[in-house]
């Protein structure tokens, strides 16, 4: 019976050297930790830390109003959006490495998401600048988003990765592109600013376009049926319509029917 039922040149599970293995528990028993104290130690670290770093802050970290919140958000999705923009980029060389496959993207679909990340940005750039902010401060939040987001770039940028694994890579950044657009969209109208939500709003949909079609090519690339709500063709997606966080709002997703399941020549 090989090792690793599912590649045995897969040697990073026990199962490859089940004796080292147990050598390997024996020593821990021989050799336990030097120091007395366990995990609710380093929490108690953790909390010092945080309280500390809540004492040093900036009076700019502590935002109260909303339209302080706003602009917070604002430079998180304007970050995002930069930081799209090099995914798609860096999808783009998979793509060329690897072609597509079928019911993929062709190179067109992901060159036309680029260009619509980067007008996103541009967008957020002079709504920024409308409210007599700078664009180019880095927020709270957006220093919080480049962070967590920071992995999703390693996976795009790895060349051991293939198109198909990039683009799972590229669906935790849409899911949580598309939960931060909605949210923006309600801060924007619940602060004043109709003309920002408006800007928001179009850009949401845009990019639950965006996720449908990852969705849609995951399912392909995958070999399995697609769920309700998850293609992009011939669906009515009306039905599916989201509330925003304005508080009653509904924002309806159009139907999809535009994306490009053909294979790349």
């Amino acid at each position: 019976m090989p090792a690793n039922r599912t590649s045995p040149a897969n040697r990073t599970g026990v199962a490859a050297a089940p004796d080292r293995a147990a050598q390997m528990i024996s020593a821990v028993e021989e050799f336990p930790p030097t120091s007395d104290g366990n995990a609710l130690a380093v929490a108690a670290v953790r909390v010092q830390y945080a309280r500390e770093s809540a004492e040093q802050e900036p009076d700019r970290l502590r935002l109260t109003d909303e339209t302080s919140l706003l602009l917070d958000k604002l430079g998180e999705r304007l970050a995002f959006e930069r930081t799209g923009t090099r995914l798609y980029e860096a999808l783009l060389s998979k793509f060329d490495a690897y072609g597509s496959f079928e019911g993929g993207p062709s190179r067109d679909d992901i060159t036309l998401i680029l260009s619509e990340e980067l007008r996103h940005f541009r967008m957020l750039v002079e709504q920024v600048k409308s409210l007599g902010a700078d664009p180019t401060e880095l927020t709270p939040a957006a220093n919080v988003q480049l962070t967590a987001s920071h992995g999703v770039g390693q996976v795009l940028v790895d060349p051991r990765t293939t198109l198909l694994q990039s683009l799972e890579a590229i669906l935790m950044a849409e899911l949580a592109d598309n939960e931060c657009w909605e949210t923006l969209t309600g801060l924007a109208r619940l602060s004043g600013h109709e003309e920002v939500a408006e800007r928001c709003e179009e850009a949401l949909l845009t990019e639950q376009e965006h996720l449908e079609k990852v969705r849609s090519w995951l399912a392909a690339g995958q070999g399995r049926p697609e769920v309700e709500g998850e293609g992009v063709e011939g669906q009515d997606l009306e039905e599916g319509s989201r509330r925003s966080a304005s508080g009653g709002r509904k924002i309806s997703r159009r139907s999809r029917s535009g994306a490009s399941g053909k294979r790349s020549s």
